[in-house]
């Protein structure tokens, strides 16, 4: 056997031995490395938003409709995190409730577990919502009580701009209540995301 074929054998009994005693750490620091560039990528192409806009309703908008209406309200909404450009997310919690027509009880909880971390962290501030949620939330202090308060969309000058979405014609809008017990509305940074919401909202309604 020639002297070059030997060193190959060695060199290939090496490699065999190295992998034999340590797979499971190369296996471990793959997969670590994979998470490693998942999560880095996820950070550098996460959207910072600049508001988040929810729907609450017992049915979904159409993603056309959610896309015209997120549209207007970037073109209209401030930057307010000073990255040189405005995004807003559309939340949309809706989905059937108890004993409606395509009711799911995993969906359900799951879209009404979002919605609590949203009301807990003040994540979206304008809330449109319709008659049913309306009914269901009115006297839980998240919402203005009374429905003069609250502006139907169809109403809206935004709403005509963004095309009147069919699939959202239902609801009406008001922005929520920040009540003392959450301790939001002594934030300073939740009561001036607050403000901005609130201009938005009047400017998406024509006053």
């Amino acid at each position: 056997m020639k002297k070059s074929e030997l060193l190959s054998e060695e060199k290939k009994k090496k490699i065999d031995n190295f992998f034999y005693y340590y797979k499971f750490h190369v296996l471990i620091g793959a997969f670590i490395l994979i998470f490693l560039i998942i999560f880095i990528k996820d950070m550098v192409t996460k959207i910072d938003y600049d508001y988040s806009v929810a729907f609450l309703g017992n049915y979904g908008m159409s993603s056309d409709d959610s896309l015209a209406l997120q549209q207007w309200f970037e073109e209209h909404g401030e930057d307010l995190n000073g990255d040189g450009e405005v995004h807003v997310q559309i939340s949309d919690y809706s989905c059937p409730g108890d004993g409606e027509e395509g009711y799911d009880p995993q969906v359900f909880a799951a879209m009404q577990t979002r919605f609590i971390v949203d009301v807990q962290e003040g994540t979206s501030m304008i809330y449109f919502l319709n008659q049913e949620k309306y009914e269901d939330y009115k006297d839980q202090g998240i919402f203005p009580e009374n429905v003069e308060d609250y502006v139907q969309i169809e109403d809206c000058k935004g709403y005509q701009k963004a095309g009147s979405p069919q699939s959202a014609s239902d609801f009406m809008v008001a922005l929520r209540i920040l009540d003392e017990e959450s301790g939001l509305s002594e934030k300073e940074e939740i009561q001036s995301y607050y403000a901005a919401n609130e201009r938005l909202l009047e400017e998406f309604i024509g006053e």
